[in-house]
């Protein structure tokens, strides 16, 4: 009796197990929900669902200050050309997860020029996609280009003592962009904003390489966090710099919200009552928009 039971056993586990591997031997035993969403299907794909869109979040005080600008009315009538956003730091990631070619994002970050002028009061004429099919009168021509990506490792650290220790890794990217204001249609430029952004990497974990009687154990266990590069490059300095070359063209803008974001924009020199240009007037300090405001 026993062995004929556990026969059945058997039996059944086999069943199982071929109706779980082979579709085709399922028959009978079609799974829940077993629908993969062919020519005839009703709509159930068993894949684990994403979490919700949402709105990208910018950083709080460089909206305000945008928002300021607006208040002000300096851009009231005021139109501007965005041109594509260029990438000059010649650095490839064929690597990371995800990579697509290039460790910053391409043309399409004047999205984020556009979005500023808009917020600031200003009219935007974005040319990414080709130039507008009828003229449009404007008085500025607005471009941006990252300048440099760095990348460093500060401090390594695996220690193992009889088989059994810490790991630990620090690293950090440090990338560089331009706004330039430019008049429209001399191309002179007016002014120019250079920003800086730090994002930052950490890992901890804990490596084995001892025998434990007679057994082996070997392997790294760690946890990482590191800040977004791509994201954080578009999120924050791009709107700063907008705002930055604003209020060295107005300085009614300047006078009103210069305060707002005084300690990530410094200034290498008072301007002159004529001065258009100093050069290289605004730089972000090394911690310009790496930290999200509540």
């Amino acid at each position: 009796m026993s062995i004929f039971w556990s026969r059945g056993l058997r039996r059944g586990a086999g069943i199982v197990l071929c109706a779980a591997a082979l579709p085709g031997c399922s028959g009978s035993l079609p799974w829940p929900h077993d629908d993969l969403g062919g020519s005839d299907s009703k709509g159930f794909v068993p894949v684990t669902k994403a979490a919700l869109p949402s709105a990208v979040q910018p950083y709080p005080r460089i909206e305000e200050t945008l928002y300021c600008i607006r208040r002000t009315g300096v851009l009231r009538g005021k139109t501007f050309v965005v041109g594509a956003f260029a990438d000059s730091t010649g650095k490839i990631n064929a690597v990371a997860p995800g990579s697509t070619g290039n460790f910053m994002p391409q043309g399409g970050s004047s999205a984020y020029v556009t979005d500023a002028i808009v917020k600031a009061g200003g009219h935007a004429v974005s040319t990414y996609f080709g130039p507008p099919t009828r003229a449009v009168p404007a008085q500025y021509a607005i471009n941006g280009i990252f300048n440099s990506l760095d990348f460093g490792t500060p401090g390594q650290a695996d220690v193992r003592i009889a088989g059994i220790g810490p790991t630990f890794g620090v690293g950090w990217a440090q990338l560089s962009l331009a706004i330039q204001l430019d008049e429209v249609a001399t191309r002179v430029n007016r002014q120019i904003a250079m920003i800086q952004r730090p994002v930052h990497y950490t890992q901890a974990g804990v490596g084995s390489g001892r025998d434990f009687g007679a057994l082996l154990v070997t392997g790294n266990v760690s946890v990482q966090n590191q800040e977004r590069l791509q994201l954080e490059a578009l999120n924050g300095p791009i709107a700063l710099g907008v705002a930055g070359v604003i209020m060295k063209e107005f300085p009614q803008a300047r006078a009103q919200c210069g305060g707002i974001v005084a300690d990530l924009l410094t200034t290498s020199a008072a301007p002159g009552p004529d001065s258009t240009n100093d050069g290289i007037a605004l730089a972000a300090n090394g911690n310009a928009g790496s930290r999200q405001e509540n």
